[in-house]
């Protein structure tokens, strides 16, 4: 399973917030490499966005990922980031075709705290046609917006948008990890049912 971070390193997650996003990314590969299965089944891949995107961490099996040290600045490029994350999902997959590996449906998990400075259009096209290619499609986009995020933007890019209450991304990031594992232990054409959402997040309902 191909799995994307996609995170906002803008200068608005200056202090706090990008300390505690570090913390929680790391924390987040200790506690999933436990599991023996996610271990050999889910390959993580780290972008950030700000005035450009780029990629931290190419594709890496769990237990080879490197620890992250995030540094925030800038603006919020989310389109090209999105963008890339979705290039970069598409490529890995097409990568397992090629081994001759099924494959689960991968994720990209983007985390923000503001609206994007440049053009999202083109970016929301994307994740519509790739969340609605074949019978359960071929991508899960996850939205997630802690205080100072644009709720009419990440309402408007998928499904699945989740709120957090403060920039505590612990919780959020265990939820995550839990959802990995459950996923590991499942077959590749199940959909699995994810555990509750930790106490600082919530669902944000969404016209879709």
């Amino acid at each position: 399973m191909a799995c994307v971070l996609l995170l906002d390193t803008s200068s608005s997650m200056t202090g706090a917030p990008i300390n505690s996003l570090n913390k929680a990314i790391n924390d987040f590969k200790t506690q999933t490499s436990m599991d023996e299965l996610a271990q050999k089944r889910v390959d993580i891949a780290i972008i950030e966005f700000n005035d450009s995107a780029r990629v931290v961490q190419e594709f890496t099996p769990l237990p080879q990922m490197e620890p992250v040290t995030l540094s925030p600045r800038g603006c919020t490029a989310m389109g090209e980031g999105i963008n890339l994350a979705i290039d970069k999902v598409k490529e890995r997959n097409r990568f397992y075709a090629e081994m001759g590996t099924p494959c689960y449906k991968p994720w990209i998990f983007m985390i923000t705290d503001g609206a994007p400075t440049d053009d999202i259009s083109t970016a929301r096209q994307r994740i519509l046609e790739e969340e609605q290619k074949g019978t359960h499609g071929k991508l899960k986009f996850w939205a997630v917006g802690v205080p100072g995020y644009n709720r009419s933007t990440l309402t408007s890019l998928t499904k699945r948008c989740i709120e957090l209450e403060n920039a505590d991304f612990q919780g959020i990031f265990d939820w995550l990890s839990e959802s990995m594992v459950t996923i590991s232990v499942s077959r590749v054409d199940e959909n699995p049912v994810l555990t509750d959402l930790p106490e600082n997040a919530r669902t944000i309902p969404t016209d879709w």
